[in-house]
């Protein structure tokens, strides 16, 4: 089954607050599934609605938390989130941090006691939208080992970096330290589909492609991606006081993630008019995508480009729902008291959008 943007962000919404979030918060949330999904992040979106909604049950996933401001100091904040959504407290914290950043030029944000932050480039987008450059990094439940290890010590530790520009689409990078995101490997179980061999490891560290024995993610460029996620633990972590290592929550268990974050938010104003800025942006742009291109290439993209047009393709044509995801977020929601018992998933989707 299809559905609409529009409709994703009420289904999404109406599921949460049914199920005992602030309005507020569960607007938030349902923006960033919705975005995930119409840019193709489909580990991030309704795939991963679904993982929320377990965590919601087992009492990890805080729906009503008190995001605290531990310590204001000049560009620095530190917040305790109460295990709350990540989503949430990231898009709060940026909003805060935002207003540093145009008082000082610079300001960095993190948050301990946090969960998963959902599909990384939303934040991007949101820098850019408001002329800011931001940098957010997270740690996330552990789900590969240190380089030449074998125990799960370190998470998937996204990276995320949004510019903004003038006439060109934003730069934004979103990239986790690890091959693929356990959001994937996730959706390749449900759907019964094979994932590639270097994806991930099995318990004893030889490469698998089912996903019911992937315990351990493969870091991007071997040692390379292992020292960049270690980098993202220490600003994720050391700063505010978050849990790292063997500290966390298993995932496995659905237990409290008690993970932290960082973002630093940058205003390019105060080094140059901003309308010179992006016209810098645009020209660095345009000299990448201009350049001669390789054999068989049709056109160079930067990071971010495709998900902007594919935002924009998919607005039109609506996200492809799979059975078992429908099936399983139907279940779901019922379980939860969102919806009464007997409803489909095309019900589930009226309901909330009636």
């Amino acid at each position: 089954m299809n559905i609409g943007y529009e409709e994703e962000v009420r289904l999404v919404r109406g599921i949460l607050t049914a199920s005992d979030f602030p309005e507020g918060d569960a607007e938030i949330i349902a923006k960033v599934i919705a975005h995930s999904d119409f840019t193709g992040v489909y580990s991030h979106g309704l795939s991963r609605l679904t993982r929320y909604l377990r965590q919601i049950k087992a009492g990890s996933l805080n729906n009503k938390p008190r995001f605290e401001k531990i310590l204001d100091s000049g560009a620095v904040l530190v917040f305790d989130c109460d295990n709350g959504s990540g989503i949430v407290s990231v898009n709060k914290a940026y909003d805060l941090a935002k207003e540093k950043a145009r008082e000082f030029g610079i300001a960095m944000a993190v948050g301990r006691h946090n969960a998963n932050i959902g599909c990384g480039s939303y934040y991007g987008w949101r820098a850019a939208a408001d002329d800011m450059v931001a940098l957010v990094c997270c740690n996330t439940y552990a789900f590969t080992s240190p380089f030449g290890g074998a125990d799960r010590l370190i998470g998937t530790n996204p990276i995320i970096l949004g510019v903004p520009a003038g006439k060109e689409y934003p730069i934004v990078m979103d990239i986790s330290t690890t091959c693929v995101a356990m959001g994937k490997i996730q959706a390749a179980e449900r759907e019964g589909q094979p994932i590639p061999a270097e994806w991930a490891k099995d318990y004893d560290g030889a490469p698998t492609t089912d996903p019911g024995k992937a315990f351990s993610l493969s870091p991007i460029a071997g040692h390379k991606g292992y020292g960049l996620a270690v980098m993202v633990d220490v600003l994720s972590t050391m700063f505010s006081a978050a849990c790292f290592g063997t500290d966390l929550g298993l995932f496995s268990k659905l237990e409290k993630e008690n993970t932290g974050f960082c973002v630093i938010v940058i205003d390019p104003g105060r080094f140059m008019p901003i309308e010179q800025f992006k016209d810098e942006v645009d020209r660095y742009v345009r000299m990448m995508k201009d350049g001669r291109k390789a054999p068989g290439v049709q056109e160079i993209f930067l990071p971010g480009e495709i998900e902007y047009r594919k935002f924009d393709e998919m607005k039109k044509t609506g996200f492809a729902v799979s059975e078992a995801l429908a099936r399983e977020l139907t279940e779901l929601s019922i379980s939860l008291g969102a919806v009464e018992e007997g409803i489909d998933f095309a019900g589930l989707v009226a309901h909330f959008n009636a």
